[in-house]
């Protein structure tokens, strides 16, 4: 318990200070990166990626330090050999959705990786290019701006040609992306996939303001992560103000811990086709404005396949949680959030706190 005591309290200092106007304007400066952040020069995402078939992807592994700031203004791709490094202290904001389609997002296809690797002293930020000051006035509960980070692996799931994400036994594409597009899919063919798949790593992350709407009912996820394996090391991931889920699993075996998700429009933590993996220390509070219809949102959300009974299930073991599921709004609206929706699979929550006020 005294992890969960710490975690809490961990958790109800970022919200105070997130929710006072936090300004991290020096955002790097311990790790000697320029401040403030906005006065480093911007780089466009467009000229580092050479445009294939209307793609845009990085033709070699790049390296993103803290001396710039990076304008997200396509839809990249990370193909398979290459590796797209963040440095810590880095900044990339995501540019308005030119249309529902093409939200500009990073997507790391099959076989590539990402190396994120920040610290807490120097966390690696992505959000929206209308944080111009990053002073602390933008307001925290704005969402949907840009689309989210992706990470597409090689691992196990569960996907059958009776779900609506198939492309052929073992591979499915990632939800809300064009299934035409190869470096969309994930997953492997029965008796080829690795459990044990590298995608990278993503430590001390912060997604904020992104989840940008495809279609009516169709939003990105803050991060999603398909069949992505557990030789992929996430930590110290915060999820701010998306506007679908703010983490979200389709089969694969990846773990995480210290994942903090809140002011998001939809579930907190959502996981499909059969997800295998462990979640430790996981924070989440819903936002006092959300729009979506009370039923689709909880804190958990498991879909096994959405079919209900296809195998592998969804195995998860939760450890160490801290969930608020409401808060009063101006008018006396009291917005409710659900604990958990399990639909085929098992789940087993070990040390978790639920306040229900």
């Amino acid at each position: 318990m005294k992890k969960i005591r710490l975690l809490t309290a961990t958790a109800i200092l970022a919200i105070a200070a997130i929710t006072n106007g936090f300004s991290q304007s020096n955002l790097g400066e311990a790790c000697g990166c320029p401040v403030p952040v906005s006065d480093r020069p911007e780089v466009n995402f467009s000229t580092l990626v050479t445009t294939v078939g209307g793609i845009d992807l990085l033709t070699k592994s790049t390296v993103l330090t803290c001396t710039n700031t990076y304008i997200l203004d396509r839809k990249v791709y990370v193909p398979e050999g290459l590796t797209l490094t963040i440095m810590p202290g880095t900044v990339i904001k995501g540019a308005p959705n030119l249309d529902a389609a093409n939200a500009c997002a990073i997507v790391v296809a099959r076989g590539g990786k990402i190396i994120a690797d920040g610290t807490e002293s120097c966390p690696i930020v992505m959000t929206t290019t209308e944080d111009i000051n990053f002073d602390g006035t933008y307001p925290v509960c704005n969402k949907g701006k840009w689309g989210g980070l992706v990470i597409l692996g090689k691992g196990k799931n569960n996907v059958t040609p009776n779900n609506g994400l198939y492309v052929s036994p073992g591979v499915a594409y990632v939800e809300g992306y064009p299934a035409a597009n190869p470096y969309n899919v994930h997953g492997a063919a029965p008796g080829t996939e690795n459990d044990d798949d590298n995608s990278g790593i993503l430590r001390y992350v912060s997604v904020r303001h992104a989840g940008a709407t495809i279609t009516t009912a169709n939003e990105l996820n803050g991060i999603t992560l398909g069949s992505v394996g557990r030789g992929t090391t996430i930590d110290h991931v915060e999820i701010v103000a998306n506007d679908d889920d703010g983490i979200e699993f389709f089969g694969g075996t990846v773990n995480v811990k210290y994942v903090a998700m809140w002011w998001g429009n939809d579930d907190m933590f959502d996981w499909d086709l059969g997800w295998r993996g462990n979640a430790q220390f996981l924070f989440g509070i819903v936002s006092p404005d959300r729009v979506a219809l009370p039923g689709a949102d909880n804190a958990f959300e498991s879909d096994g396949d959405d079919k209900n009974m296809h195998f592998p299930e969804d195995c998860v073991m939760q450890q160490g949680l801290f969930l608020t599921s409401q808060f009063s709004i101006p008018g006396g609206v009291l917005m409710n959030i659900h604990p958990i929706m399990l639909i085929a699979g098992m789940f087993t929550m070990d040390q978790g706190i639920y306040t229900s006020r």
